[in-house]
């Protein structure tokens, strides 16, 4: 063949290799297929290989220098430490290449010096006598067009990694996690459970402390997991704050899952101490594994809102208490789009005169057959779906709207109280919202109370504190619902700019039980202390009332006064218990 003749052949070896795509993420098929394209251009030669230190494309996670790929005689020594396997003066040689940075070409020994995007290998591979210019040109062309394949082959590795394993914590993310459900269902013989680990109160850490101590939390977790448990269990982080084990039955449960978080983590400068809970599903034959996966945190979310323990195991009867939830917020979300909810209002009373002093707002619901939906049901789940922040703003609206109806029938000093949520705090229109409200309808402040709730106190003190204070200088009221059953702290008690202590009706139901006396009467004595009154809910008998007067309560609604109704039995009410007064209202 000619020198013409060759380098034409040559040409087409380096356009083939060109336009032949990587069709394997595997570096070592990739280098065997095209490295073998050498004998083309050099005939004399037998066998190549490819070494660097990329040992990161062959699933290797030190820094040494490792045979990426090879044919023929060096395809026994693929994947392996080129220290430890290549002849001294071969790889003196390729050391020579990496610190010139150049290629080298002597009779018998050939090395290509391959650089691209910060990728740096050598092509090693013999010859029975000095290539000739040409085919240096060719075989250096040929070794630009494979670094750029290994370049690609890094980028799908790249792309892959993000795909399925998680930047912070390197180990599988959700998508991984699934297949790893799917893979060991496959592998294991053996009884297996998958578990979700929910760390709680994960977000206090990131705005308590900054997202860096959060995100290395993170990671001390994923070290602790993944050094305690053996090759048998497989781990993931299947999103922000929840990590996945899927593997034998024995260890993948919640005692010894537990156990591992009774140690604080040791996270710079801080000791933290994570609590858990824990959601596990008994892993069954031909389920699939993204239906798995969603029963582990149906279990999951039961066991976040169980009054005992911090773990349940998945049982059918959840999905069918979870597809009930669904279908009550969806039917929430219609009716009040329908505008089919009501405000319903419960008289309040001054105990000694028996004066109605104001009223509390109640939401009320009514399905398609007439029936009442209890709030106990529905108000947490407006809460969980976040439909209580529009649910919250309209029932503001309409009360105020109807103070406003009982300010023009001469009650100009009549209190409308109001329950307001966690989630409407978070709101960052919230406040301004309520001032808005008063603003329109001509009422003011000081008629307007609004009630918490212990809990929603606790969940975000600061925000609640701050909000309500604005509030506050504002001219509204602000009054503590449930009072003595949310075990709050009492420096958030002294901190809030409260008005009212609401009694919880489980106090004052039994009030011959000594326990419940002697709480009335703290949460009256406390009350005193700061300067609050003092309204006693539940009080449905008159024996009630006069003990809760006798305790120094200042006010009481119950049944026993009245019951929640709409505010067309309401007008009526207030008018039959003051027939003196001027009817001014404007319809």
């Amino acid at each position: 063949m000619s020198s013409s003749e060759a380098l034409i052949a040559g040409l087409d070896v380096v356009n083939d290799t060109t336009s032949s795509p990587i069709s394997s993420d595997s570096v070592t098929t990739y280098l065997s297929a095209h490295l073998a394209k050498l004998n083309n251009v050099v005939p004399s030669s037998r066998g190549a290989f490819c070494v660097g230190r990329a040992g990161y494309l062959i699933d290797q996670e030190s820094d040494d220098l490792y045979i990426l790929g090879g044919n023929h005689e060096y395809s026994r020594l693929v994947k392996t430490k080129a220290e430890d396997n290549l002849p001294k003066r071969v790889l003196q040689l390729a050391m020579h290449c990496f610190e010139s940075r150049g290629h080298y070409y002597s009779k018998h020994n050939n090395l290509l010096y391959l650089s691209h995007s910060g990728l740096e290998a050598v092509i090693y591979f013999k010859s029975s006598e000095l290539l000739s210019i040409d085919e240096q040109k060719i075989a250096e062309t040929l070794g630009c067009q494979i670094s750029i394949g290994l370049e690609n082959a890094n980028l799908f590795r790249k792309l892959k990694q993000s795909s399925f394993n998680d930047w912070l914590t390197k180990l599988p993310n959700r998508n991984e996690f699934i297949n790893l459900i799917s893979v060991g269902k496959a592998q294991t013989q053996g009884p297996q459970n998958i578990a979700l680990v929910d760390l709680s109160h994960f977000s206090d850490v990131n705005d308590g402390l900054g997202q860096d101590i959060g995100n290395a939390l993170l990671v001390a977790v994923s070290k602790r997991l993944t050094n305690s448990f053996g090759s048998d269990v497989k781990i993931g982080r299947v999103t922000g704050d929840v990590f996945g084990l899927i593997g034998d039955a024995n260890f993948v449960e919640p005692y010894i899952i537990n156990d591992l978080f009774r140690t604080a983590f040791s996270v710079g400068s801080h000791s933290l101490q994570v609590n858990v809970h824990i959601g596990l599903y008994k892993v069954g034959p031909s389920v699939d594994a993204i239906y798995q996966l969603r029963c582990a945190n149906i279990a999951l979310n039961v066991a976040k809102k169980a009054k005992s323990g911090n773990y349940a195991f998945y049982i059918p009867s959840m999905d069918g208490e979870t597809q009930s939830r669904l279908k009550i917020i969806r039917n929430l979300q219609q009716d009040f789009k329908r505008e089919k909810l009501q405000v319903w209002y419960q008289p309040q009373i001054n105990l000694v005169t028996r004066e109605i002093i104001g009223v509390e707002a109640l939401l009320r619901w009514q399905d398609d057959k007439g029936a009442f939906i209890s709030p106990e049901v529905f108000v947490p789940l407006a809460e969980y779906s976040g439909l209580i922040v529009d649910i919250g703003k309209w029932v503001l609206a309409e009360s105020v709207r109807r103070l406003k109806m009982l300010c023009l029938l001469g009650y100009e000093n009549f209190r409308m109280a109001v329950n307001v949520s966690v989630l409407q705090f978070r709101d960052s229109e919230f406040v301004d919202y309520v001032k808005y409200i008063l603003d329109i309808h001509g009422v003011p402040p000081s008629l307007l109370e609004l009630e918490i709730t212990e809990s929603v106190v606790m969940d975000e003190p600061e925000i609640v504190i701050q909000s309500l204070q604005s509030l506050k200088d504002f001219g509204v009221s602000i009054a503590i619902d449930d009072f003595g059953t949310g075990f709050s702290s009492l420096s958030y008690i002294q901190k809030m700019p409260l008005d009212r202590l609401k009694i919880d009706r489980s106090f004052v139901n039994d009030l011959d039980n000594g326990k419940n006396a002697f709480i009335a009467q703290a949460i009256v004595n406390l009350g005193l202390q700061l300067g609050l009154t003092t309204i006693a809910e539940g009080v449905e008998h008159e024996e009630q009332a006069e003990q809760m007067l006798a305790l120094g309560t200042d006010e009481a609604q119950g049944y026993l006064f009245g019951k929640p109704m709409p505010y067309t039995e309401l007008r009526k009410f207030v008018l039959a218990q003051n027939s003196d007064k001027v009817v001014q209202e404007d319809t």
